[in-house]
């Protein structure tokens, strides 16, 4: 009987945290339609996305989350911002964005490890340093992607940096404000 209701529980579990996966890759699809022109990298609220699914559901189900939206992009699925008519598949993701791609990845797993090692401390602390580590791991590894192609130099910075940084700071605080707000939630408690 003991064994018979953990594998309920377990079944449950791996329910929830399924729901959890494709809510959260809705809504980075859905984020990556709600964008401001810019070239060659489009700003989105993706990055608002990223930062909140890192900070709420903690490095495996935030990482599952972006992996699988990846991977739905990979396939063909118009996710990705500017797609379509941009071609979505494995070529969009070696275009200039690419790199920023990759970044969401190491975004929600890094904000959420920081978010998750960080419990303990006072939530304000702990909620920006874990948004500031994400940001940084998006940048890098996109501004390293975006340098292939437009070189190495200050028109790097002035494309890929430069014009995102006062959006994304208000993202990241928008970021932290959800997570004050809503980390006491009963329905966030569980799908911690």
């Amino acid at each position: 009987m003991l064994i018979e209701a953990g594998n309920q529980r377990s079944v449950m579990n791996l329910a929830r945290d399924v729901g959890v996966i494709i809510l959260g890759t809705i809504l980075l699809a859905i984020s990556a339609k709600v964008m401001v022109p810019f070239y060659p990298v489009p700003m989105t609220t993706q990055t608002l996305v990223v930062l909140c699914l890192g900070l709420f559901l903690g490095p495996v189900r935030a990482g599952a989350t972006v992996a699988v939206y990846l991977f739905e992009g990979m396939m063909g699925l118009p996710v990705f911002a500017g797609s379509p008519p941009a071609v979505a598949g494995p070529a969009y993701l070696l275009g200039p964005t690419g790199g920023y791609l990759i970044g969401f990845l190491l975004c929600a797993i890094v904000s959420g490890f920081v978010a998750k090692r960080l419990s303990g401390t006072r939530p304000v602390f702990g909620a920006f340093l874990a948004v500031l580590s994400g940001s940084i791991a998006i940048y890098v590894p996109g501004l390293a992607w975006l340098g292939s192609f437009l070189g190495y130099n200050e028109k790097l910075l002035g494309a890929g940096l430069y014009p995102f940084v006062s959006g994304d700071v208000t993202k990241a605080a928008i970021a932290c404000v959800l997570f004050m707000i809503f980390r006491d939630y009963h329905v966030m408690r569980r799908i911690r």
